[in-house]
């Protein structure tokens, strides 16, 4: 039978790669240039999702909070240039990609999908990291933060791929593991797959209603 799907879309930190371990480092070693205190790893996953900006202004939010320490406009603008900088250093450095991403993607590209990375992650960071685990080659488009106007939980970036490649929204199936990559799914009429290992604020994605939710990336060959 063939598959109702023609192109797969990915959301890529806590669905594709295991970034925190990184994306912790880097938060913290900006912070510390600045005296601030040091976030345990498990309050940074909390932060996760809505792009570097949101991440940062979480950080210092919380940081500003358990030091009494207030930074100005300047001071955060430099805080986030300061954590872009190391986390280009450090893009790779612990993190590693999810149990059978890279085997599941050859798969499904061997089968014919297309298939593209839509994330919140700083776009210059993308690619980098793409082509550090060696599956750059997969995709066929790559959309980070500032690919677009728009980014998730907005529809636009999924309307962007269906315009670009000629599908209708219900050929294309977006997979992530945040509740921002269902509510852009279903806001562009595409099903959705949920992963349960990811970084959806410590709230299970199954409550955000995913068309399904696997916790083995493998599971996606069963549905297509």
């Amino acid at each position: 039978m063939a598959s109702q799907f023609k192109l797969i879309g990915f959301d890529l930190d806590g669905t594709l790669v295991n970034s925190l371990p990184d994306l912790a480092l880097s938060v913290n070693s900006a912070l510390a240039e600045f005296n601030l205190p040091q976030a345990p790893e498990s309050l940074v996953l909390t932060w996760i999702g809505n792009g570097a900006d949101v991440l940062i202004s979480r950080g210092v939010e919380w940081a500003s909070e358990q030091s009494g320490k207030t930074l100005d406009e300047a001071e955060i603008k430099q805080l986030k240039a300061r954590f872009n900088h190391f986390y280009g250093e450090n893009l790779c450095n612990v993190s590693r990609l999810f149990p059978n991403v890279k085997e599941t993607l050859e798969k499904l590209k061997a089968q014919g999908f297309v298939l593209a990375v839509v994330t919140n992650k700083p776009t210059q960071h993308v690619q980098p990291v793409l082509k550090a685990f060696g599956i750059d080659h997969l995709f066929s488009e790559t959309l980070g933060g500032q690919s677009l106007p728009a980014i998730k939980p907005h529809p636009g970036p999924i309307y962007y791929l269906c315009g670009k490649f000629g599908f209708y929204p219900r050929q294309v199936l977006f997979v992530g593991d945040s509740r921002n990559d269902i509510l852009a799914a279903h806001a562009a009429g595409c099903p959705a797959v949920g992963m349960t290992y990811g970084y959806n604020y410590n709230v299970p994605i199954a409550e955000s209603k995913p068309d399904w939710v696997f916790d083995d990336f493998a599971e996606i060959l069963n549905i297509v």
